[in-house]
């Protein structure tokens, strides 16, 4: 009765172990695949150039260099981070459809849930890595005291990147062609980027600021760009850092 337990119990780990290996092979799998991905390189590459520049900038301005080149990483971060989780995220399940390799992967020791996971790990692994060297060429480039300033950007800004993996994997698993996929996650770019403020913007102008504070915080926070810009400007500037930029929100309160 023991060995025939101990069987059974070495036959559910071995049940649980492979395809726990086998989704930990596919995450690392992806991780290579994206980090050669032309497009990831060059859009990392260049949000890297940028951030390091604009830690220069920060280095050689007179006063207060942190409250220049924080702000100046965060709207840099808001443009480029969720382009590079679209792109991470976007091919991710059709791209295997198309070029039929979907059902082969399928038909490993592994479910379909371990798949979307193992696949949002690798990906999700190569934005962090993108997001840290961007960010590490601005604390490398800008002023000494600046690096912990500039570190905390970290934190929210992968959580940035890995919220919009997530909106590109869903977009990968509900389109059947990856044309479509790469069409639908650009127009995903620039509602959250930019249209969704433009609308918001309109809708104040066309009620005349009637709607109430509290109703239009609501609005920008719930844009997840929104919500990382306005979250970090007042980290970073305190109570007064929104409205020396033109914007008169903040986040809604807890009750």
């Amino acid at each position: 009765m023991t060995s025939s337990t101990e069987r059974s119990e070495r036959a559910g780990g071995r049940a649980f172990a492979l395809p726990f290996r086998v989704g930990r092979a596919l995450a690392f799998h992806e991780l290579r695949e994206r980090t050669r991905d032309r497009w990831v390189i060059v859009i990392s590459a260049l949000f890297a150039l940028l951030a390091s520049a604009v830690g220069l900038y920060g280095r050689s301005a007179e006063g207060n260099a942190a409250a220049i080149t924080g702000p100046s990483l965060v709207t840099l971060a808001s443009l480029f981070v969720p382009l590079v989780a679209l792109a991470l995220g976007y091919d991710a399940i059709v791209g295997e459809r198309e070029r039929n390799t979907l059902g082969l992967l399928l038909s490993m020791p592994v479910g379909r849930t371990e798949v979307v996971v193992g696949k949002f790990v690798g990906r999700a692994l190569a934005l962090c890595l993108a997001v840290g060297l961007g960010l590490g060429a601005a604390m490398l480039a800008a002023a000494p005291g600046e690096a912990r300033t500039l570190a905390a950007l970290l934190g929210p800004t992968m959580a940035l990147g890995l919220a919009f993996v997530s909106v590109g994997l869903l977009v990968s698993t509900l389109v059947s062609r990856q044309s479509t996929a790469a069409s639908v996650v650009v127009a995903i770019w620039f509602l959250f980027v930019f249209f969704y403020d433009l609308g918001l913007l309109a809708i104040l102008v066309a009620t005349e600021g009637a709607i109430g504070d509290e109703l239009v915080s609501s609005l920008v926070v719930g844009n997840p760009t929104g919500l990382y810009r306005v979250s970090l400007l007042v980290s970073l500037g305190g109570e007064n850092a929104l409205t020396d930029l033109g914007l008169d929100v903040s986040l809604p309160s807890a009750s």
